[in-house]
């Protein structure tokens, strides 16, 4: 019996040290994934070389800003001026913050607050240049606390932040489900196995019932089922209304006017693509489809949205133009892609549109100054592929179960048209030419000259905050045809912009603050964030100050 229980404690042994061995292997082997001593080198090695980085960051920094003030006091521009000073504050934070290989410096440390407060400062010195004694103060402070070799800052860290605390070895743990080399080898496999045998996407994919089996993200179903960010159920979220009042007052105080964009999620606007039962209620959220008008009420995203509205917030209604865009959709084709969390280039344009609508009607009430339209935009057709996000999570793209999908966007380019006069001699056509007799003696000859849509922080008014939902067909392909280029060219004015990826609850915001700088000449600016982050936003709803 007791031999027995030997060989199960051997086998058990050996099962738990199975992924750590095999990982070794790799990483003897070049083929390195995550590295198998990281606890090690964490302990013994890790805190002292950060502490060695943080004091040459610091000299750095003591350096650039010593250089800065020179610079200021002889007459040079304060913005140039800084750019040394800030990129050192940011190699500084970069090294402060990443206390080790898996954990990074808690929010509520001194040392935290203080670098955040010296960036928030030096962003606004170009603007509110009665800030620089305070930003003085607060980088000689940042400079002396990291301007030594500290080994009691380095044991700390190993007792706060080392092995034995919860936060490392949870991203330990996640590490080493992710990049093990056995897990990378043998989970793909089984994913493939598990779709083919149950049809089941992976734990972060939802398979629609309705027509086409479309991919829906885990995360936007969640969002409509789960109780409303704002119910009592939901006490322990960061209430993303006050977040939302904070900012839009701090905006009001450097004379800049918010306009809140919240995307639907695509089972909101397809709920029937997901169901597979188009007149039924979907969850708790209240998703209903009216069969006879096709158009569907949406949960809590709308509700949210309405909320705001009724309290005085500009906003941007996009549930009911989308929903009631759907009946186009054998025609037109659909507002959202089939394996991904995105709408199509058509939901990205019918988006730019009412967005434009709405800067529209606030500039015609007096409300914001957007100043003339001064710029001609035109649009080509382009065609792209788009393997889809929501495939790419379930991790069976390996096995090209999910296929790409073509669409086609719309280009934007900004069109100069110059006069010229033509020559006696030319054989050109003028384009204002005449037929009757009566025509002017002098003609002129137009040229145009086109040039790729680009954001303009110098001249534009309007300021755009996004998330992937304002990156997709902007920033990639097909370039500039995103809902930000169409808005511009709706308007016929620069914007300028933003983007977080999955983080325009907190992230979007934290970048503003550390450039607040680009505030300067704007009179509106647009939030666009997608209504699942109101519940899921990464970072929640933080105050951010500015």
């Amino acid at each position: 019996m007791k031999k027995t229980y030997v060989a199960i404690i051997a086998l058990f042994s050996l099962l738990l040290l199975l992924p750590f061995t095999v990982q070794t292997v790799a990483d003897l082997r070049g083929e390195k994934r995550f590295i198998s001593l990281d606890i090690f080198k964490d302990v013994v090695y890790t805190p002292f070389v950060r502490e060695s980085a943080l004091s040459k960051g610091a000299l750095k920094l003591d350096s650039a800003w010593r250089g800065a003030r020179e610079a200021i006091a002889g007459g040079a521009e304060a913005g140039e001026a800084l750019e040394p000073v800030i990129g050192a504050l940011s190699d500084l934070e970069a090294v402060a913050l990443t206390v080790n290989a898996y954990a990074s410096l808690d929010t509520a440390e001194a040392d935290y607050k203080m670098l955040k407060q010296a960036d928030t400062l030096l962003a606004s010195l170009e603007d509110e240049p009665e800030n620089f004694k305070a930003a003085d103060s607060t980088l000689k402070a940042v400079i002396a606390e990291f301007g030594h070799f500290s080994l009691v800052r380095a044991f700390l860290a190993v007792k706060h932040y080392g092995v034995w605390t919860s936060r490392y070895l949870r991203a330990f743990e996640s590490k080493v489900e992710d990049e093990n080399a056995l897990v990378l080898a043998v989970r793909p496999r089984y994913q493939l196995a598990v779709w083919n045998l149950l049809s089941d996407p992976g734990e972060k994919v939802v398979l629609g019932e309705g027509e086409g089996r479309w991919l829906f993200y885990r995360q936007d179903v969640e969002f409509l089922v789960q109780p409303s960010p704002l119910d009592v159920r939901s006490a322990k979220l960061d209430n993303p209304i006050k977040a939302i009042e904070k900012f839009r007052d701090q905006l009001k105080a450097k004379g800049v006017e918010l306009l809140v964009v919240i995307t639907p999620g695509k089972p909101s606007i397809y709920p029937e693509r997901l169901t597979g039962r188009s007149a039924d209620v979907v969850g708790s959220a209240g998703v209903k489809a009216d069969a006879s008008s096709g158009v569907n009420a949406a949960g809590h995203g709308k509700a949210i949205l309405d909320s705001l509205a009724k309290a005085g917030f500009n906003t941007v209604d996009l549930y009911t133009p989308l929903l009631a865009a759907k009946a186009d959709d054998a025609k037109l084709g659909a507002l959202y892609l089939d394996d991904d969390t995105h709408w199509t280039p058509r939901g990205a344009e019918l988006a730019a549109a009412e967005i434009a609508k709405k800067v529209r009607e606030m500039a015609d009430a007096g409300a914001v100054d957007i100043g003339e339209k001064s710029i001609e935009y035109v649009a080509g057709d382009s065609v792209a592929d788009r393997m889809g996000d929501i495939g790419e999570m379930s991790g069976l793209n390996k096995f090209n179960v999910f296929k790409a999908q073509q669409v086609t966007g719309h280009v934007v380019m900004q069109q100069e048209v110059t006069e010229r006069p033509l020559s006696a001699d030319s054989t050109e056509t003028p384009a204002d030419s005449l037929s009757d007799s009566t025509a002017v003696q002098e003609t002129v000859a137009y040229d145009t000259v086109r040039t790729p849509f680009k954001d303009d922080f110098r001249k534009a008014k309007i300021l755009i905050l996004g998330d992937s939902f304002s990156r997709i067909y902007q920033t990639d392909s097909p370039v500039n045809a995103g809902w930000i280029a169409h808005f511009a060219k709706e308007m016929g004015r620069p914007v300028a912009s933003i983007v977080s990826d999955g983080g325009a609850s907190t992230l979007v915001r934290e970048k503003l603050a550390r450039k607040a700088g680009v505030l300067k000449g704007k009179k509106l600016l647009i939030w666009e964030f997608v209504e699942r982050d109101l519940r899921f936003g990464a970072e929640g709803w933080k105050e951010v100050n500015f």
